[in-house]
């Protein structure tokens, strides 16, 4: 075989390969891909970004209910610890308003009563400072999954409870209308 020969073989053969479909070499991508993959990227980045944004809400919201069992807590201890005043009923339906009671100075051993009152008026204060819009009433009540600040439903009948109410600080909506039953609620019965 001579070398025009093997020429023509050769040119032959690429011919039939092109003819079949052999894939051609690139070069590189073209703009087109370029933007189909930037594009999948943003997507890919902006799901991350929302889920990293739910769980920062639900870690606030969930703080926040581990604060409202912690003050419930704190709640039944201060009656535990004024068994007398607890017993008496001096807690419960005192101030189901859910206006802040005021704290009561006392000169020497305080009476049971002013005692309460002090507690409660310092667990208000405590509410108040650490919850958003915190506010909460230890009652008596038949029907304990309602109420709101400031009309906290406590019928007198049933079990002691306490209810915390406050609002979430990621929820502008219901940050945005004062005064609506947009409150979350925390209810917990209470026993010596």
């Amino acid at each position: 075989m001579n070398v025009n020969e093997g020429l023509t073989m050769s040119i032959n053969i690429d011919r039939k390969l092109q003819c079949l479909g052999a894939p051609r070499r690139q070069a590189g991508f073209n703009l087109l891909e370029v933007m189909i993959s930037l594009g999948v990227l943003a997507l890919g980045l902006a799901g991350i970004a929302a889920l990293l944004i739910q769980g920062m809400t639900t870690s606030n919201s969930a703080t926040l209910n581990s604060v409202a069992v912690a003050h419930a807590q704190t709640g039944a201890e201060m009656m535990r610890g004024n068994l007398e005043a607890y017993t008496v009923g001096w807690y419960f339906g005192g101030n189901t308003s859910g206006a802040a009671p005021t704290a009561v100075t006392c000169t020497g051993a305080c009476s049971e009563a002013d005692q309460a009152n002090n507690d409660f008026a310092k667990w208000r204060e405590l509410l108040a400072t650490s919850m958003p819009d915190g506010s909460g009433v230890i009652c008596t009540d038949s029907t304990p999954d309602d109420g709101q600040p400031g009309a906290p439903a406590c019928d007198g009948d049933g079990t002691n409870v306490i209810k915390i109410f406050w609002r979430d600080a990621n929820d502008a909506d219901s940050l945005a209308v004062v005064g609506s039953d947009t409150h979350h609620r925390f209810v917990t019965t209470v026993s010596p």
